[in-house]
């Protein structure tokens, strides 16, 4: 999964999300034949220069029937602005109580891991639906199916990152709706990697940025990467409309995290005092976070 566009309130062009399923037991084979495709020097979509490898990406793509799903998001409307002063307003109260920093409750932090976990449902629905073949609703027992989340390094900073797998761990099992519609308990792992670590996010890279730019540009003559784009879209194209889906709508959510979410933290001066008594060693000074909240 990536994403392409400004993480800023600037409303004249989106933000696109992307992710690009590959089923697991083939996801080294998939690997190796991408590096193999692109002689092991494909480039991230903001870097490639002709033609050839603008269309190499969604060749591949096409070639090995990847399910993409794109979710291109309009910061057009007042929801918006509503879910990052609601952001603040909670962050500036947690911090308060806290007496300290709390980067990871900013409101683009949380942003963040909410648009990806939109993704990722989205992703998942679209993969069931077009394997209703392997659904089976009259099973009594209830199967599991493991997801593997790869994101780029967006999220930036240790304490964020650790908080975008928590949050994932956390909804495991709690999926009525999809366990009661599929008879199957999804259970996500998170790995935040670069395309070094997993040249596949590339594929993802290649698709949010693709869409980005034709929404934000354009392929009018003034658009340098008009070229690219054209070029781009040919490969495209090749991609069975069943392997894609796009969701394309103005931002209409609410912020994720209800008001009273850091009402148990305890302030700065008596977690100190607490943790003297206790004689604990202070994980605030190792950039923890698990000294917040009461037990």
């Amino acid at each position: 999964m990536d994403a392409a566009g400004r993480y800023s309130h600037d409303k004249r062009s989106p933000l696109v999300f992307a992710g690009v399923a590959v089923k697991t037991s083939v996801v080294d084979s998939i690997r190796e034949a991408f590096l193999v495709s692109t002689h092991q020097c494909a480039k991230k979509w903001s870097e490639i220069s002709s033609p050839d490898e603008a269309q190499a990406v969604f060749r591949f793509m096409a070639k090995h029937q990847l399910y993409a799903f794109i979710n291109v998001i309009w910061k057009t409307g007042v929801a918006w602005e509503k879910y990052f002063s609601d952001g603040q307003a909670l962050y500036a109260r947690a911090v308060l109580k806290a007496q300290e920093p709390m980067p990871y409750a900013k409101p683009m932090n949380t942003f963040k891991t909410h648009m990806f976990g939109m993704l990722g449902s989205g992703l998942l629905g679209m993969y069931m639906g077009r394997n209703l073949n392997r659904l089976s609703r009259k099973r009594k027992q209830i199967r599991s199916i493991q997801i593997t989340q790869v994101l780029d390094t967006d999220i930036q900073g240790e304490t964020n990152q650790e908080l975008c797998r928590e949050v994932f761990a956390g909804i495991e099992g709690d999926l009525p709706i999809t366990i009661g519609a599929t008879g199957i308990k999804p259970i996500f792992k998170v790995l935040l990697k670069s395309e070094q670590e997993e040249p596949l996010l590339l594929l993802a890279d290649h698709v949010a940025g693709y869409f980005y730019s034709q929404k934000a540009y354009g392929e009018s003559e003034e658009n340098i990467q008009t070229p690219i784009l054209r070029a781009a879209k040919e490969g495209l194209l090749k991609i069975p409309d069943r392997c894609m889906m796009i969701v394309e709508d103005e931002f209409r959510e609410e912020y994720i995290l209800p008001p009273y979410t850091f009402d148990h933290i305890i302030p700065l001066r008596q977690r100190l005092a607490l943790r003297k008594r206790l004689g604990t060693k202070s994980t605030a000074q190792q950039g923890g976070r698990s000294d917040l909240v009461a037990e």
